[in-house]
């Protein structure tokens, strides 16, 4: 018969080796948690820098269709316009081909005035020289002339507030769009904008009168046309993201939220009237 020590040593070896082996059994599936957790984030991160290289990208290829129309298609109009009043001084007195010469100049000055808009819209100039608070204010005007929809802008903050370029602009193709989508899909009558910066809490918010959509249906139409996954893949590369607060017949009240606020530098003062 076994000593009733061996046995118990026995069993208390058996003991530490099956809590060993939980332990260890623990211990690898946390590795493994980890590890999948790891290879998440690291995917997510891919994600967002493929969206980073393609938004840089799209915005390279905005620049350079915008200085190509200013610089080609811009002067060649010039030229023609020159060319052409020198034409209109030697038509002398004759009144059909003067009534005819006048609409051909004012045809020329609107096409000009277009290129110039367009030119503008692909690369907001405002935005760089004095910040988003400016840009949004001139693209908020401009919007307010080629439609009946009253479209207000409000600000708080400090005005000489800069963020970095990169969530700036992000930020200002964001807030385009909201603005398009309301102009276009809305059918309200007030749209308003409103930025808070720094000393404030950040805020963005485009919320307009008009009769909403349903957000589920949108998003799970094969063509939305509300570019919302183009909104939400740009809040992405900024660590951003974006709520909406609508409903049938209960407008729509746009909510954008920033996880990491940079502070680039300080902004020279604003004067739209002088980027324009």
């Amino acid at each position: 018969m076994e000593s009733p020590y061996v046995i118990i040593i026995g069993t208390g070896i058996m003991l530490i080796m099956a809590m060993f082996i939980v332990l260890f059994v623990m211990y690898y599936q946390r590795k493994q948690i980890e590890q999948q957790m790891r290879v998440k984030d690291m995917e997510a991160e891919f994600q967002r820098k493929l969206l980073e290289v393609s938004m840089a990208s799209t915005e390279a290829e905005r620049r350079r269709i915008a200085q190509d129309l200013h610089d080609d298609i811009g002067a060649l109009l010039s030229v023609t316009k020159l060319t052409f009043n020198a034409l209109y001084g030697q038509l002398g007195s004759k009144d059909q081909a003067e009534r005819l010469a006048k609409q051909v100049r004012e045809a020329l000055d609107e096409t000009i005035s277009h290129v110039r808009r367009i030119s503008r819209e692909l690369v907001p100039t405002t935005l760089e020289r004095f910040g988003l608070p400016a840009a949004l204010q001139e693209f908020a005007a401009k919007s307010i002339g080629s439609h009946t929809v009253r479209i207000t802008f409000g600000y708080s903050g400090d005005e000489n507030i800069r963020l970095e370029p990169k969530v700036e602009l992000m930020l200002y193709r964001v807030a385009q769009e909201l603005i398009n989508n309301a102009l276009k899909h809305s059918g309200g009558t007030n749209v308003h904008v409103q930025l808070s910066l720094p000393p404030e809490t950040f805020g963005l918010v485009v919320e307009d009168n008009g009769h909403g959509f349903n957000l589920q249906e949108a998003h799970t139409r094969p063509s939305p046309g509300l570019g919302l996954d183009s909104i939400e893949g740009r809040l992405r590369v900024i660590n951003g993201k974006i709520n909406y607060e609508t409903g049938p017949q209960k407008g729509c009240r746009a909510v954008v939220e920033l996880r990491q606020l940079v502070l680039f530098e300080k902004a020279k003062k604003r004067d739209v009237e002088k980027a324009q």
